[in-house]
């Protein structure tokens, strides 16, 4: 591969694709692994929420749910159990 055709790409082609972001997330306080929550709107009490990787079923206060991205290491298979 020639330097020149490195430079005639984008930097951002050989980035992988960024993760969605997501409304609602904990972080599980077993695996420390950014979790979706299992709600749909903020909740005004504690939610109960299972993580998807370490299987743990853990409280979550409303002040540690969040707006961010999910780890890299929950995939699909594993979202598709957690809907609402």
């Amino acid at each position: 591969m020639h330097i020149r055709f490195l430079f005639a790409y984008p930097a951002r082609m050989f980035l992988p694709p960024s993760l969605p972001v997501y409304d609602f997330i904990v972080e599980c306080k077993g695996c420390r692994e950014n979790i979706p929550a299992p709600v749909q709107t903020m909740p005004g009490t504690w939610i109960i929420a299972e993580c998807p990787l370490c299987h743990e079923k853990r409280r979550y206060l409303p002040v540690e749910i969040s707006r961010g991205r999910l780890s890299h290491h929950v995939r699909p298979e594993h979202l598709r159990f957690m809907r609402v």
